[in-house]
């Protein structure tokens, strides 16, 4: 495949698209649902899916790279504490491996997205080659929840936009996010509260990672933010 990529770890694309990205968040968009086209080509197409919730001051944090033995249930404590419902994307091949991790998710109300099988990036891949990476994702989430996963991230938010229309036919809208925390290559909870504090606002989807070495930052980070977007008014939900 040679179609247009789509990554949202581009640093130029991200900053080239950020107005795009809150005017989206300003009209209501909250939930960016990848049909034929996406958003992140610089143009919101007709096919974009979107819940709409343009009068609600609601945050929608998601965690990728996930379930990690040490950090994930940090997380998964804080937001019980918190009483804070998010949406976890999940890697197929750490769900098997972690399956009471998983089972608590579910029990404690959070929803569970695919992130693939093992992080594997699908831009310019075959397309059996992504068609595996799914079936497999799903396969491991179903086996150890019971239930297929709605929504697909992929992994570095990295994607052939011909890919998003086979992926639907999947079963899976494709999700990505309007606010990048940057916890991934944080140095400090401040790094990530500053990130998301300057960049979200109602309706925004807030990534997060709760695999990664530097996610112990991540469960700093949380319930600062989680407060203080209560006391202006916010509430989360699950997509």
């Amino acid at each position: 495949m040679d179609g247009e990529v789509i990554s949202l770890r581009n640093k130029h694309l991200r900053n080239k698209h950020r107005s795009s990205i809150r005017a989206c968040t300003r009209m209501g968009i909250t939930v960016l649902v990848a049909g034929l086209t996406t958003m992140f080509s610089g143009f919101i197409a007709n096919t974009v899916q979107a819940k709409q919730e343009a009068q609600q001051k609601v945050l929608y944090f998601t965690f990728d790279d996930g379930p990690g033995a040490l950090y994930t249930p940090q997380i998964l404590d804080v937001l019980r504490r918190e009483h804070v419902h998010a949406t976890f994307f999940v890697l197929g091949s750490r769900c098997t491996e972690l399956p009471d991790v998983m089972k608590r998710m579910q029990r404690e109300g959070h929803e569970i997205g695919s992130h693939g099988y093992d992080h594997r990036n699908l831009a310019h891949v075959p397309e059996h080659v992504i068609r595996s990476e799914v079936q497999m994702a799903d396969t491991a989430i179903v086996q150890v929840t019971g239930k297929k996963p709605r929504y697909f991230r992929p992994a570095y938010g990295a994607i052939d936009r011909r890919e998003l229309p086979m992926i639907l036919q999947m079963g899976h809208p494709v999700v990505f996010w309007t606010v990048d925390s940057l916890d991934w290559k944080a140095t400090s909870a401040a790094s990530i509260i500053h990130e998301v504090k300057t960049w979200a606002r109602p309706g925004s989807i807030v990534l997060f990672h709760d695999g990664v070495s530097q996610s112990r930052y991540t469960v700093q980070a949380l319930p600062v933010l989680i407060r203080y977007y209560r006391t202006q008014g916010y509430v989360f939900k699950v997509l």
